[in-house]
């Protein structure tokens, strides 16, 4: 082989290995700055709710719901910079429900915290241990439930951004 040709070899290995390891720390949330989930953690005002891995090595996030299902907020006369928490609509997915609840300050969203992850099965609890804090990383960066899914975890996906398009709508 000529030397141009192994350059561009070398190179192009380079890139595919570079590339992989990205995306693989990406996936599982490796080498990012963690503020965001810093931010939702200091920014949260509920009190049936924590963030955290547990004993048991579940989703992360408590699937304690706090003492109203319905959504809470302030009153109207409030001031739009009035801190609120809302809580979605649980949404059924293929592995079991999810639903979210949300903290806005004003119009921001300050806080995501799942209330309910699918957990059917061990494999139900290890995809969202990964997905459910990429997601809330996502959504609190975008401020909106236009987010990409997580691969592997669709359907979670799918229903984390409905139920926070439903908490959404009813700030």
């Amino acid at each position: 082989m000529s030397q141009k040709k192994w350059r561009g070899t070398i190179l192009f290995t380079i890139i595919v290995v570079v590339m992989g390891g990205t995306i693989g720390l990406k996936l599982y949330g490796l080498g990012e700055t963690q503020t965001a989930t810093t931010a939702a953690v200091a920014g949260r005002t509920s009190a049936g709710a924590s963030t955290g891995t547990g004993s048991s090595g579940t989703t992360g996030t408590s699937t304690t719901p706090s003492p109203s299902s319905s959504a809470t907020s302030t009153p109207a006369t409030a001031p739009a910079s009035a801190t609120r928490v809302v809580t979605g609509s649980t949404v059924d997915t293929r592995y079991g429900p999810i639903q979210l609840q949300v903290t806005f300050s004003g119009t921001t969203i300050t806080a995501i915290t799942a209330l309910q992850t699918p957990d059917q099965d061990g494999r139900s609890v290890s995809i969202n241990e990964q997905a459910v804090p990429i997601l809330t990383q996502e959504a609190l960066a975008s401020q909106s439930a236009s987010i990409d899914t997580v691969s592997g975890a669709t359907y979670t996906s799918e229903g984390y951004m409905r139920s926070l398009q439903s908490a959404i709508d009813q700030r």
